[in-house]
């Protein structure tokens, strides 16, 4: 087992825990749409900069049509189909049931691997799989704040959280076939210009262009018709909001993107999926929550899923 590609996923799941927590915040401050985009738009500046610096040039160079191709697609669909589809089953039919099927990305990746990539799984590799998508699946069951759920049962809810789901693997083998052996940060500038843009379009049709107006005007002290804690608070939502997209569409992405590239995508898939995992200590040491039997329970299922997984 390639210990970096190991060592990328763990670490992304790691960064991405950091990241929900930092969204979180920004999201209840300026809406989750204005997150969605602004989060690319930080990564996209962060990308073009580290490009100029080592390259000097604004984005990728040299990349084969079929690259741009397969990398433009994953960040479309991984980033704008899929994150939309997910969020807007969040409202049909609550977190719990939307995250628990969310935790079946890496099984649908698995096939989706072995079908178009031709990646083979050894049968520890499978089990380690199954261990740690059980344990993910258990901790978010036991959670407390997402257990009191009322949302009635909608198919459409159930439909739009298994299509976001196949989403992110569809962008996962696709990021992974179009990166081949690029660097990763340059593959992944690729994806998040084209969410970006993607997600610019999204906010013409929706109308959403004149919130991140007021937003930016705001920052930079044109928006002056709100009070000054208002400015305040904005200002607060998009320092956390950098962070954020640094920690996450930037560093995490790549990362993520690595541990495709130096593992079978399933397993890499399955490592990052640990966040909802990760997420409990530290909302139990930041939040103070109580953490429950099933949700330490499910820890540690996971954790032994990933002590398979690196034999």
């Amino acid at each position: 087992m390639n210990e970096i590609g190991i060592a990328a996923g763990l670490a992304t799941a790691v960064l991405w825990s950091a990241t929900a927590l930092c969204f979180e915040v920004a999201a209840r401050k300026v809406g989750s749409f204005n997150v969605n985009i602004l989060r690319l738009l930080v990564a996209a500046v962060l990308f073009v900069g580290l490009s100029l610096w080592r390259t000097g040039h604004l984005g990728p160079h040299g990349l084969s049509s079929i690259a741009w191709r397969d990398l433009t697609l994953s960040g479309l669909i991984g980033f704008v189909v899929a994150d939309m589809m997910l969020f807007r089953a969040f409202v049909l039919i609550g977190a719990r049931l939307s995250m628990l099927l969310y935790a079946s990305v890496p099984a649908m990746t698995g096939f989706a691997g072995y079908v178009f990539l031709g990646e083979r799984l050894t049968s520890m590799n499978i089990l380690g799989m199954a261990i740690t998508s059980a344990g993910i699946g258990l901790a978010i069951f036991g959670k407390r704040s997402i257990q009191a759920t009322t949302q009635s049962l909608s198919h459409k809810g159930i439909l739009l959280a298994i299509g976001g789901s196949a989403g992110q693997t569809a962008g996962l083998l696709l990021g992974k076939r179009g990166a081949g052996t690029i660097d990763a940060f340059s593959a992944t500038e690729v994806r998040v210009l084209a969410g970006l843009c993607g997600f610019c379009v999204v906010a013409i049709f929706a109308r959403q262009l004149p919130s991140l107006s007021a937003l930016f005007k705001m920052a930079v002290g044109l928006g002056r018709s709100g009070n000054e804690m208002t400015v305040r608070t904005t200002r607060t939502a998009l320092v956390i909001l950098i962070i954020g997209g640094l920690l996450g569409p930037f560093l995490g992405v790549s990362l993520g993107l690595l541990s495709t590239q130096l593992l079978a995508a399933s397993i890499a898939s399955t490592l990052m999926s640990l966040v909802p995992v990760l997420l409990i200590p530290i909302s139990a040491i930041v939040f103070h929550e109580r953490v429950t039997f099933l949700e330490v329970a499910g820890t540690v299922v996971a954790l032994v899923g990933v002590a398979l997984l690196t034999i």
